[in-house]
């Protein structure tokens, strides 16, 4: 089965006898396929069919159809699975843009696309054959034969497992087409039921630390889920187990234990609010400017991109508001999409209280089926408005009328892992074209590439320049800690620890924020200086105090905490340096005994309504401090919090990048809108050790433009983006000669063949091992409005790597990031 030209124009659905489809793999070709007379009729663009592929049965979709017949023999479509298409033309124009753009395979931005249940996720059977008749020679194999016969359709992995030592046996079988492998989709599209698990009384930190500590050495699996599963929050639907890679058979292990158990609950749709209702608020004179203006593009269909510029705290909500319920009142669809981070509770009871529950939320914690349900629903059109993070931009909604991007500034809107890497905005914006519909880009802190498309008049700007309410923005006190150090309580200096005790006897809120999670950032012999270390990755491990336990953050890997050193044994206590939030939490515990304090990062968070519960407290005014990641820098909005302190503000200063000044103008100044949004002023205090950065001055003076005006002539001058289009293209492998050699040969292929480009590199990963793999890295800064010519680029390059490369570097995965932060 050869490759057809992926650039076939589509075409309408009529009868055809070829089909092009695409598959979930990163091959960026389509596959040709004969369409029988029967099917004719059935086989569209935007359906999924059943076809062979490499001797078994899979889902693939159809991408065009056509009648002009290839130069090679075709296989046949077997089945069409959908009644209607699941992407209708203009999603099916927009999955090929972004093929071209980002330099992926179609079948990959479909994957992305699609929901499970309704994309290429399938479980493989193995089928009878009745058209073969007789039997196999080899009694073992008229055995496991006459079993699947009996059965039916058997699992195919549930098969390999069970006939292991035959395994040679089950493949003659297939071989000799006594049995067909088939594809099917994993998920039922009905709502059916799921198991419910709890902790029993058995379940204490006394008990799951011993058998932790029993099979410290082995781990199998269990164990390894066990210890995932101190962090989650019970009771924990089994669907939700899944989001955390923690299948049925672990928990029925875990059960064995004693430590768990189930029950069967009905799957209800998306949960229902209960939210008293509330008309849109009335806009003031800058609001309803900004509205006009979106509403003009609304009414004439005319597609329009709008940089909603807002201080924080300005109402940029109650625009967005506005804009959708006039989007609505035409019939039309809308899509709100915010940072993952960003979507809580508070976000959705907000729009709850305008629209009732009559939209979608779409995001990471839902399982499978409730996404399933949300897709069906838009798709439907029973719902026409939905909320939801990165992927939420591929919502079948039907004529599409605005896009909202809140906080359009966010890394989190950036896909860097699987393929397609999209960057939600670019897609949101194509996708607005394509239908004619309006974007509102929204943030007080807008991208510098949003911003500088704003100054060259490709988007439209808007200005909200001010907070509706009586108070202006909270000041912002600069804390130079090198003139505290002996003036210190814990970790706050003097003037933070005196603003702290004075909310306090005022009854007022607090937050802090904290950019490291964990209790420390590492642990250390004071006999040898050995640190201990992930065995998959380059960094230390993090040391959580409530389990006693040392994790890496990037691979999951964890063990329980040593007490003396594995490597000299000298006998003393490891000591714990640096700290993370946990160790904040317990200092400020000690320096105010009296306060009620909430933690809030990725630890506390894991559980499927974690935010909900930890913010619904803060809200209700049963804490008086909130400590916290990033989670807590932007989206909050508390009526009676009036102090906001950064305990360390140079931490997104360390991560090497020429965005690193921005992101933490960024975080700074959204994290400063967070007090004072109310009737009573806020106060600000950001303690650095770098008080003399560029960056601080225009945060202490919440002066975005200025900070822009400083940052764009420096990014233009070096060509980063947005002057540019930055490429980073990643090397991989167990082997590190083998990276090293495949990224050098690379680049070296790379310069040979395109002079001309700004090539930067190769050098290791600023973490060099990850998960057990070495990592090297180059960056290609290319010209903007060329993708075709960067397309053509890369396909060159990769073709001619693929052809020459050296022996060494077969076991080198390339991985190949357009528009990288």
């Amino acid at each position: 089965m050869n490759a057809f030209n992926s650039h076939t124009i589509l075409t309408n659905e009529v009868p055809s006898r070829y089909a092009n489809i695409a598959f979930p793999t990163p091959v960026r070709q389509l596959f040709t396929y004969q369409v029988p007379d029967e099917l004719q009729l059935k086989t569209s663009p935007g359906k999924r069919v059943w076809v062979p592929l490499r001797g078994k049965m899979a889902i693939g979709m159809v991408i065009s159809t056509h009648d002009q017949k290839p130069d090679f023999d075709c296989k046949w479509i077997a089945r069409v699975l959908d009644e209607e298409p699941m992407l209708d033309p203009d999603m099916l124009w927009l999955v090929r843009w972004m093929h071209h753009y980002y330099f992926c395979s179609i079948g990959e931005v479909i994957q992305a696309a699609l929901p499970a249940g309704y994309n290429f996720v399938s479980t493989s059977y193995l089928i009878p054959n009745e058209d073969i008749s007789g039997i196999p020679k080899h009694a073992k194999a008229q055995f496991i034969l006459s079993e699947i016969r009996q059965k039916g359709r058997y699992p195919l992995k549930e098969a390999e497992k069970r006939w292991e030592p035959d395994k040679k046996y089950l493949k003659e079988l297939i071989r000799q087409e006594y049995v067909q492998v088939w594809e099917e989709p994993e998920l039922s599209k009905s709502t059916g039921s799921e198991l419910i698990w709890n902790v029993t009384e058995e379940f204490t930190a006394e008990r799951v630390l011993g058998l932790i500590e029993k099979y410290r050495v082995k781990k199998p699996a269990w164990i390894k889920a066990l210890e995932h599963i101190l962090e989650l929050e019970f009771p924990l639907s089994q669907s939700e187990a899944a989001l955390h890679g923690i299948g049925t058979p672990i928990l029925r292990r875990i059960q064995k234990e004693g430590l768990i158990d189930h029950t069967t609950e009905a799957l209800r749709f998306q949960s229902q609010l209960n939210v008293e209702p509330q008309a849109p608020k009335t806009l003031n004179e800058k609001q309803e400017k900004a509205l006009n203006h979106i509403y003009e593009s609304i009414k004439d269909r005319h597609h329009k991109t709008f940089l909603l510029h807002g201080v924080t705290g300005s109402g940029k909500t109650e625009v967005y508001i506005h804009a959708i319920k006039k989007i609505l009142d035409q019939g039309r669809s809308a899509i709100l999409l915010v940072p993952e981070i960003s979507l809580t509770p508070q976000t959705v009871r907000r729009f709850a209280a305008v629209f009732g529950n009559t939209f979608a939320v779409l995001h990471s914690r839902l399982s499978d089926r409730e996404r399933l349900q949300a897709w069906t629903a838009l798709h439907n059109g029973s719902l026409r408005l939905v909320i939801g993070a990165r992927s939420a931009v591929f919502a079948p909604v039907r004529d599409l009328g605005i896009i909202i991007i809140d906080e359009e500034h966010d890394s989190s809107y950036k896909q860097e892992d699987p393929a397609p890497r999209y960057h939600a905005r670019d897609v949101a914006i194509m996708r607005a074209h394509r239908s004619n519909a309006a974007v509102v880009l929204g943030s007080a802190t807008p991208s510098m590439s949003s911003y500088n498309s704003a100054i060259q008049g490709k988007f439209s700007l808007l200005d909200l320049p001010t907070r509706p309410f009586a108070h202006s923005q909270p000041s912002v006190h600069l804390i130079d800690l090198r003139h505290y150090r002996s003036a210190m309580r814990g970790p706050l200096a003097i003037p933070l620890y005196q603003a702290i005790k004075d909310r306090l006897e005022r009854n007022e809120q607090s937050i802090l924020l904290y950019n490291r999670r964990g209790f420390s950032n590492y642990v250390q012999c004071p006999s040898c200086g050995d640190i201990p270390q992930c065995p998959s990755c380059a960094v230390s491990l993090t040391y959580h105090r409530p389990y006693h336990q040392l994790r890496c953050h990037y691979c999951g890997y964890s063990q329980v905490a040593p007490k003396v050193c594995n490597q000299c044994e000298a006998g003393e206590e490891l000591q714990f340096s640096g700290s993370g939030t946990q160790h904040v939490e317990e200092q400020i515990a000690e320096l105010f005994p009296e306060a009620r304090i909430i933690r809030m990062d990725q630890d506390t968070t894991r559980g499927k309504h974690a935010h909900e519960r930890l913010l619904g407290s803060f809200a209700r005014g049963e804490a008086d401090i909130l400590v916290g990641t990033q989670l807590v820098a932007k989206g909050l909005d508390f009526p009676n919090l009036t102090l906001a302190g950064v305990v360390n503000a140079d931490t997104e200063l360390a991560f090497p990048s020429y965005r690193s000044s921005e992101r933490m103008f960024q975080l700074l100044t959204q994290f400063s809108g967070r007090p004072g949004r109310a009737d009573k002023a806020g106060e600000v205090f950001l303690q650095t050790l770098k008080p003399e950065h560029p960056a601080f001055q225009w945060i202490v003076r919440h002066d975005y433009l200025g900070f822009a005006r400083q940052e764009l002539p420096q990014r233009e001058y070096l060509n980063y983006p947005p002057y540019s289009r930055l490429i980073t293209v990643f090397f991989r492998a167990v082997d590190p000669n083998a990276v090293r050699v495949a990224a050098l040969h690379f680049s070296e292929l790379a310069r040979h063949l395109f002079p001309e480009l700004q090539f930067l590199g190769p050098a290791p990963s600023v973490i060099p091992r990850m998960n057990g793999q070495f990592r090297w890295e180059a960056q290609i800064k290319a010209e903007l409005g060329q993708y075709k010519e960067t397309e053509r680029m890369l396909e060159t390059i990769v073709a001619h790597y693929e052809q020459h490369k050296p022996k060494e570097a077969t076991s080198v995965r390339l991985t190949i990031n357009l528009d990288s932060l």
